[in-house]
């Protein structure tokens, strides 16, 4: 991974990771303000995107060299591969929703409405703060709970937030232009193409014709926000595709390599090892073993 002035972080301070695909997290502003002086330095998240709300209090945004006051009430967007950084006020207080770009995607696919809420950092001030309060806090309960459905109990949740979000955006000032948003913008393109066309192994050329860019923006695009290269986003949902069809299915390892596009089940083994660490059988192997020492472990009342 190239040397960056900005550090990268997954959570501020954290080593970056990639996020899992409906990952979502939230935390006081407090959690991680306070104990930093109320200083938040210059990082960027890749493949995250992120909701501050602001119920008292306030401070500034930094981000890509341009400044924004806010007080809250407000609501800051803060698009995925951002440089962004805050000031806030002593004892600021409100909440920090992150979520993962696959997830955006996810909910954007059933409501395309919400697709330009992270094209650019906004800044939300024509809000109900309570009853945007009141969506965050449902969500932060599920989050924190585990009870039956919660999978779909939260895409519903954050659902309601991101209406929420689009709903205040509207008659709100033009937000700054910075280019990381336009970034976004390219990769969720990519990725949904990506989506379509994975197993037909497509060179990135097509990729770039279909979507009317370059190349050199389209790399450009992807290190900005995810930190990685195209033709690893493209050999990621690949394996993805592969280690789930291992597991939820009995087809062979050959069927499962043409399936994918691979016209040589043999480079398939090797490709699939190379990225996962052991052979396609291993990987099968071993992922059954779990589900059946999982099914065999005693349950606790």
């Amino acid at each position: 991974m190239p040397t960056t002035v900005v550090p990268r972080f997954f959570l501020y301070g954290e080593p970056p990771r990639a996020p899992e695909d409906r990952f979502l997290h939230m935390e006081e502003i407090d959690d991680r303000a306070r104990p930093a002086a109320w200083r938040i330095l210059p990082h960027a998240h890749a493949d995250l995107h992120q909701v501050l709300m602001a119920r008292s209090g306030g401070g500034v945004i930094e981000a890509e060299g341009e400044t924004l006051a806010f007080a809250a009430p407000a609501a800051l967007l803060v698009p995925a591969g951002t440089v962004h950084g805050f000031r806030f006020e002593a004892g600021t207080a409100g909440k920090v929703l992150t979520l993962s770009e696959p997830l955006f995607r996810l909910i954007v696919r059933s409501d395309p409405a919400l697709g330009p809420l992270f094209e650019a950092v906004r800044r939300l001030s024509a809000i109900d703060g309570a009853a945007l309060r009141a969506r965050l806090d449902a969500l932060a309960d599920e989050l924190a709970g585990g009870a039956t459905a919660r999978r779909g109990a939260l895409v519903a949740h954050v659902t309601l937030v991101l209406v929420a979000l689009a709903r205040a955006r509207e008659g709100e000032p033009t937000p700054l232009q910075t280019q990381p948003g336009q970034h976004a913008e390219i990769v969720a393109r990519f990725r949904e193409a990506v989506e379509e066309s994975f197993h037909t192994q497509a060179e990135l050329d097509t990729y770039c014709r279909r979507l009317g860019i370059t190349m050199g923006r389209l790399r450009l695009a992807c290190r900005a926000v995810a930190d990685t290269t195209p033709g690893r986003i493209v050999a990621d949902r690949l394996m993805l595709e592969a280690r789930r069809a291992l597991v939820y299915s009995d087809r062979p390892v050959c069927d499962i390599a043409y399936a994918l596009g691979f016209t040589d089940p043999a480079y398939f083994a090797r490709a699939f090892a190379r990225d996962v660490g052991q052979s396609p059988t291993s990987f099968r192997r071993r992922s059954r073993e779990m589900d059946a020492t999982e099914r065999l472990a005693p349950t606790r009342e």
